[in-house]
């Protein structure tokens, strides 16, 4: 490969991250809100929460910082993703029937 490929090669590698990341975000969103949703008391009954994410929300943050790459994913808040996962899994408990 010469430079111009190699440049060409990273844009689409870049981009293609930058998918992976979106995602990454959306799955793990979704499995933090309903393992959420099933540790919530109203919906687990008297049955034991799921085993979840080891992780609190700071240790998610730094975490994400390993994600960043400076041109293609340069800010990667704990925010959108910590809060993804609550507003569906509160969705799931308002929406929730025994």
């Amino acid at each position: 490969m010469n430079r111009q490929q190699l440049r060409a090669e990273r844009e689409a590698a870049g981009a293609a991250y930058v998918e992976a990341v979106k995602a990454f975000r959306e799955a793990w969103a979704r499995l933090a809100a309903i393992d959420r949703t099933l540790a919530n008391s109203n919906v687990a009954g008297n049955d034991s929460p799921p085993r979840s994410f080891h992780f609190m929300r700071n240790n998610l943050e730094q975490a994400l910082r390993s994600f960043q790459h400076s041109e293609f994913a340069p800010r990667i808040l704990v925010n959108e993703w910590h809060d993804r996962a609550v507003q569906i899994s509160d969705k799931q408990i308002e929406g929730f029937r025994p």
